[in-house]
């Protein structure tokens, strides 16, 4: 996946949704000059991510902003853009200065043990260069003690309509029906909201958007079973790319992209090509990286790959259930799909409840995807699963056999831990411990 450059002058304001669009058009522009129509795709989706934030209301829609798991697929329904604020975080989470300034800003004003995810996106909103008006704001409260203190300061900053999820603990029927509840009232708060009334024609156009979110989801679905073969033709790097599916489903540009990675995929394999290039041809290691991304040097998968022939199969934010939605014309039973839908993605799925969630997902990846390297890549503003950390590891030593490296990082901020002091110690981990040959010595 494309990453963006640093070009900006960081002594000057920042408008951070047009500088992402140049960006990306940059890199874009050069792909295109460089004649490299097969990976096109990759930078296509992220094309249409920042435009569709950034040309909304040019557009005559309205920008929703919103945090933690919502129904995206009602915004769109309403005529709206949803804009996921994490995405800030994360798309310049390589960027140490831009990063770094936002992170900064924040901790004048929060705990510096607040996540750097919510750090960096209230810090752009307290400096007000995002760079695009905010007309309503929708969060949940969930996944963490960082986001719940982070969401209501950015409801004042933002001074917009405001709805807020009150996600349960308990992932279950009674979870799903309190969730369905605010779901109801979620519809009328849309429609003063918006002006839009809630009739025959808008659910249509939520039935569409919906198919197509089912769509969307299919694909992933499948791109997971081609995951799961051995040797892995998908590289690591993927995973990151499909996690855009959260605030983009529902439309066709992220189907379009998943079933173009699913073609593609699907020619590797039979070429008989991997996403590793092992000069004696394997690809023994199956890794999964558990907790949270790499957001701050995603290249850490890239060279896992090339150094050890280790493919990242699966990670704790890439696998994802994908719920199929049915009987849409029955809107309870939708409703209580929906709940269960936003319970379910990543890390909500895992992280927001018993631990018991976690180990349900750990067997998902562990068996399916054959895994044999286990890493625990411990963001440090993730108090909360660090917490169940040595259960679930002690559980993966006992069950399957494998012992688990723990790495402390800053998911989000590079100023934490370098990139070599992280290649030391995964190194150290996989030919120590897993047995595994350096191939670029």
């Amino acid at each position: 996946m494309a990453e963006i450059k640093q070009n900006f002058d960081p002594t000057q304001p920042v408008n951070m949704i047009d500088l992402t669009c140049n960006q990306v058009d940059s890199i874009y522009q050069h792909m295109l000059s460089k004649g490299m129509p097969e990976v096109m795709w990759t930078v296509d989706i992220q094309k249409f991510t920042w435009e569709e934030i950034r040309d909304a209301q040019k557009a005559g829609k309205k920008l929703v902003a919103f945090g933690g798991p919502v129904p995206v697929t009602i915004i769109r329904a309403f005529d709206c853009v949803p804009f996921f604020l994490d995405t800030i975080p994360t798309r310049i989470a390589s960027m140490e200065d831009l990063c770094g300034r936002y992170i900064d800003e924040t901790e004048k004003y929060a705990p510096t043990s607040m996540c750097a995810i919510d750090k960096a996106q209230l810090g752009c909103a307290l400096k007000g260069e995002f760079g695009v008006k905010i007309d309503a704001f929708v969060h949940a409260t969930v996944p963490c003690d960082s986001a719940r203190i982070a969401y209501p300061m950015m409801e004042r900053l933002f001074d917009c309509p405001c709805f807020t999820f009150d996600c349960p603990f308990r992932h279950d029927e009674k979870g799903y029906a309190y969730l369905a509840e605010q779901i109801q009232a979620f519809v009328p708060f849309m429609e003063e909201f918006t002006g839009l009334k809630w009739d025959a024609a808008r659910y249509e156009k939520f039935k569409e958007i919906t198919e197509e979110s089912n769509k969307a989801y299919a694909i992933l679905t499948e791109l997971g079973e081609l995951r799961k073969k051995s040797p892995c033709v998908l590289p690591g790097r993927m995973l990151v790319l499909n996690e855009i599916i959260a605030p983009l489903a529902g439309t066709p540009e992220v189907t379009s992209m998943l079933a173009t990675q699913l073609e593609m995929g699907n020619m590797l394999t039979d070429m008989g090509m991997t996403a590793t290039r092992c000069p004696d041809g394997e690809q023994p290691y199956r890794v999964c990286l558990m907790q949270n991304m790499m957001w701050s040097n995603t290249g850490i998968m890239d060279w896992m790959e090339k150094t050890y022939g280790a493919i990242t199969v699966m990670d704790g934010f890439g696998y994802q259930d994908g719920l199929i939605f049915d009987d849409l014309d029955n809107w309870e039973h939708v409703k209580l799909q929906l709940a269960e839908s936003m319970l379910l993605v990543p890390m909500i799925h895992g992280a927001t409840g018993p631990t018991e969630y976690w180990l349900k997902t750990i067997d998902k990846m562990y068996d399916d995807f054959k895994v044999n390297v286990s890493i625990f890549m411990g963001h440090v503003g993730c108090k909360h699963t660090w917490a169940s950390g040595k259960i679930v590891t002690d559980y993966i030593q006992e069950k399957y056999g494998i012992p688990t490296l723990y790495v402390d990082v800053d998911a989000i901020d590079p100023r934490y831990k370098s990139n070599d002091e992280l290649r030391a110690q995964i190194g150290e981990y996989m030919e120590s411990v897993v047995g595994a040959k350096n191939y670029t010595r």
